[in-house]
Formats: structure tokens, C-alpha cells, sequence
């Protein structure tokens, strides 16, 4: 008997640590996408012969906005949910899978698992291209700034705890 309660106290114990690696985990992700969020993404400056004519840094939200004032409402729309709600929601959810905090349906938690292949990381890349092509000029240069950086951790620490929590889910 001693045996089995020995068993069962070391899986409790790994289970305890796991929560808190993935814990942690999603606390240094949701920080960095924050910061993702505060910091720009990438800046352009149009210049001729060397000469900058205009200088200007954008944010994730900027490009929403930038889509949204040029009546590309669909795509602000897509960039916005894909880039900002849904990964806010999958954070929600990760924690949620970790702590259980609510008891959401099956059917939710399949289809934010569904939806998190392309949460965040596809679509940023293709705002990023659809902004370069938006900015049509041939004097734009175009440089990616600390944000892309923010965002690119958030996503790969992201994806991390959810492999975590897929293996804690298995092993328990």
C-alpha cells in the first residue's frame, strides 16, 4: 500500500511542477505579447538618394487601423482577430486547460486547438507582407523592430506550453 501512495505522491508532485513550468511558461508569453503589442513592428522610412523624406514605426494596431482607414475592412478585421482576440483567447484557454478555472465545453476547447495553427504566427507574417505591398513605393525601405521580436517569442513560448500541457494531459 505504501507503495502505491509513494506512486501517487511522485505524480502529484511531477503534475504540481508541470502546472507551475507551464505556468510560468505562458506568464513570460503573455508579457512578451504585450510588449508586441506596445513596441512597433517594423519602420519605414521613404527616402530619395539617402535623403529620408518620411520616418514612421508601426505597432500591430497601426496596421489595423492603417487597413481599416483605407476601407480593407475585411482584412482589419481578419488581422485583428487573428493577431490580437484569438491569441488572447488562447491564453485564456491554455490557463484555463492548466488550472481549470471554468468548465468550457469540448467543443470550445477543440476548436481554439483548431484554430491555433493559424492564430498569430501565419496571419503576422502576412500583415506584414500585405503592409509592405500597401506602402507601394519604390524608395520605402522597410526594417523589422523590437515588436516582431516580442511577437515571435510570445507565439514560440505560446506553442511550447501547449505541447507542455498536451504531454501533462497524457502522462496524468
Amino acid at each position: 500500500m505504501k507503495l502505491k501512495d509513494h506512486k501517487t505522491s511522485e505524480k502529484h508532485n511531477f503534475i504540481m511542477k508541470t502546472k507551475y513550468i507551464i505556468l510560468l511558461i505562458l506568464l513570460i508569453s503573455i508579457t512578451s505579447f504585450m510588449l508586441g503589442l506596445i513596441y512597433p513592428i517594423l519602420a519605414t522610412k521613404k527616402q530619395v538618394f539617402g535623403l529620408v523624406l518620411k520616418h514612421q514605426e508601426l505597432r500591430l494596431f497601426d496596421s489595423v487601423k492603417m487597413f481599416y482607414e483605407s476601407n480593407d475592412y475585411l482584412l482589419a478585421i481578419i488581422i485583428f482577430l487573428f493577431t490580437i482576440v484569438l491569441p488572447i483567447m488562447k491564453f485564456f484557454e491554455l490557463l484555463n486547460r492548466t488550472f481549470t478555472i471554468l468548465n468550457v465545453s469540448k467543443k470550445i476547447n477543440y476548436f481554439l486547438h483548431l484554430i491555433d495553427k493559424w492564430s498569430m504566427l501565419d496571419v503576422f507574417l502576412v500583415a506584414l507582407l500585405l503592409l509592405n505591398f500597401k506602402l507601394d513605393s519604390n524608395f520605402i525601405v522597410m526594417k523589422l523592430k523590437i515588436g516582431t521580436s516580442f511577437i515571435a517569442i510570445s507565439i514560440i513560448l505560446r506553442m511550447f506550453a501547449t505541447i507542455l500541457i498536451n504531454y501533462k494531459k497524457d502522462v496524468v
